[in-house]
């Protein structure tokens, strides 16, 4: 039953990214992430999916896949977002860039590695501050329809918009309450 629970709510996630017309994911590796990128492989044939090293590198690539016609997606760890704010800030919000952003919470509830939870508890407050729009997907049966609302606003305003993958959603059996 347990390994369900991640196929339904990473479908869900897939889903989101097709239906906004987005064929490119650039992503950096993490666990619960890697859920979705083995059902883009296998369902998705006409999904490219790039890995990068780093997550500016990430919205570097994403920048250049917009500016060639494409509609990128990235998938990236909270940790990672600190790592992205300055491609963030200096190219994709001044220059009006839109990527659909996907983001995997750590440092919430259940979080076994405290190196997680300062970062996990700002990511929201980072948003803000950046002018980031952001949304949660709270439940595996409305993951397709959260991740395709946050693709079809960003590209339809052309600033990226956030969809985060809370702890409890991607790994629930490791949420305490």
């Amino acid at each position: 039953m347990a390994s369900a629970a991640p196929a339904h709510w990473a479908s869900g996630v897939c889903a989101g990214v097709y239906a906004t017309g987005s064929r490119h994911v650039i992503y950096v590796p993490d666990n619960p992430l890697s859920h979705v990128m083995r059902i883009l492989r296998d369902e998705f044939a006409d999904v490219r999916t790039t890995i990068a090293t780093r997550e500016e590198e990430a919205f570097g690539i994403a920048a250049g896949l917009y500016l060639g016609g494409a509609k990128p997606t990235v998938m990236l760890q909270s940790s990672g977002l600190g790592n992205s704010l300055n491609a963030l800030t200096s190219l994709l919000l001044p220059y009006q860039i839109p990527a659909l952003i996907i983001i995997s919470m750590r440092g919430d509830a259940g979080e076994w590695n405290a190196a997680q939870v300062p970062m996990g508890r700002a990511v929201r407050a980072i948003c803000e501050a950046i002018g980031l729009a952001h949304t949660t997907a709270e439940q595996p049966e409305t993951a397709a329809e959260t991740v395709r609302l946050v693709g079809q606003t960003a590209f339809g305003t052309r600033l990226p918009g956030v969809c985060l993958l809370p702890r409890r959603l991607t790994a629930p059996s490791q949420v305490r309450p």
